[in-house]
């Protein structure tokens, strides 16, 4: 009897990798924390393959336990896994998982399913808004929690199937969203190079289980079983090793960037340089002059801080933007975005987006050309 590729994996993995504690680094460096979080598990089976009926809940940690395994001989990395066996584990505990451990990447491992069977490819999500196409695979990834007895008190009220519950990912981006979109999009260059993957981008969307970790995270469509030709690639054990050795290396070469420069150490290299070269910071206009100045004064490309989004159009003074007054508002998919601010200085754009999150925490840099926000994996070609 054949054993499932899996199963393999696991009775050979779990000599190697015990519990995270077992792997704090020797010489009290803080190792290179990498969170695998393999998608659905034990009675969420997640996605179903149209004729092989494969389960997604086993591809994924087929996938999650080879990149561990992988990750695990690197030196310096510490490997933690939210599950290692066929069971199920709730969202908020998959990212509490990783907030405990102060993990210095959270990634998640899915595979995907779509009404179009001829649909096909690897994508790569980052927390934030859903477009509509991408709004069906959050729905879907999201109704997990439907599995848990209490989720509508574990998630204040939010419905994975109602779409106004989305609404909120417009203003709760998360903090690391630059270096999210940097690692997805070393993953899906990496799918394309090592496992000739037909690319599909790196996307974003309003997942749960990413919303709540505080470290940059990302979660991985390894393509689809709902096409018949997806399934029976993702159904061999040459497919999943292939796949988990393309996200190991996108993952060693975030990991090489991380070590040699920090986002502080970047942060006051290009401050004491624009220093030096006689730069001068300036101070943010007020919306009636900040209008005039995109036009005669600042470039095409310009950075600026949104901080609320609303089904119901607010005053560009209202009360509830506190210091962000006045500010500006464009429109997205029906709902209208607030932001505060604008300047072509990345750096300058840091110091306004920590001012102002003193009001809004969740507040994140948006990069505008030509006064249109421009998507995640263009808007990360500016973020440095």
């Amino acid at each position: 009897m054949k054993i499932p590729f899996f199963s393999i994996l696991l009775l050979s993995f779990v000599l190697s990798v015990t519990l995270s504690g077992q792997d704090a680094c020797a010489a009290g460096k803080k190792r290179f924390t990498v969170v695998i979080d393999a998608g659905h598990g034990g009675k969420d089976a997640g996605a179903t393959g149209s004729t092989l009926k494969l389960k997604e809940k086993n591809v994924n940690l087929a996938v999650a336990l080879e990149l561990g395994r992988l990750l695990y001989a690197e030196k310096g990395v510490r490997v933690i896994f939210t599950r290692k066996t066929d069971v199920f584990i709730p969202l908020d505990e998959r990212a509490s998982i990783a907030n405990k451990e102060k993990a210095d990447l959270f990634i998640s491992i899915h595979a995907n399913a779509a009404k179009a069977r001829s649909a096909f490819g690897t994508e790569t999500y980052v927390v934030g808004s859903s477009s509509n196409e991408n709004l069906e695979v959050a729905m879907r990834e999201n109704a997990s929690i439907l599995y848990e007895d209490n989720y509508k008190s574990r998630y204040g009220g939010f419905d994975p199937n109602r779409a106004e519950s989305y609404i909120m990912f417009d203003m709760m981006q998360s903090s690391f969203q630059s270096q999210s979109i940097r690692l997805a999009q070393f993953v899906q260059k990496s799918f394309v190079s090592t496992c000739k993957r037909s690319d599909r981008s790196v996307k974003q969307a309003g997942f749960l289980v990413l919303k709540q970790t505080n470290m940059p995270g990302i979660l991985v469509e390894l393509g689809y079983l709902s096409n018949a030709k997806e399934e029976r690639y993702l159904n061999q054990e040459k497919s999943r090793k292939s796949l988990a050795k393309a996200i190991h290396k996108a993952v060693m070469t975030y990991k090489e960037g991380y070590e040699k420069k920090s986002n502080v150490a970047a942060y006051e290299e290009e401050k004491e340089k624009e220093e030096k070269d006689g730069e001068k910071k300036t101070e943010v206009k007020e919306q009636s002059t900040a209008n005039e100045e995109v036009a005669s004064n600042l470039d095409s490309v310009y950075y600026s801080i949104q901080f609320c989004s609303s089904k119901v159009q607010k005053p560009l003074k209202s009360k509830d933007f506190k210091s962000c007054v006045p500010a500006y508002e464009y429109q997205e998919n029906g709902i209208y975005k607030y932001m505060y601010g604008k300047t072509t200085s990345f750096l300058e754009a840091l110091d306004i987006q920590k001012k102002v999150r003193n009001d809004f925490s969740d507040a994140f840099m948006v990069v505008l050309k030509e006064n249109k926000k421009l998507p995640p994996s263009e808007a990360s070609l500016y973020m440095k």
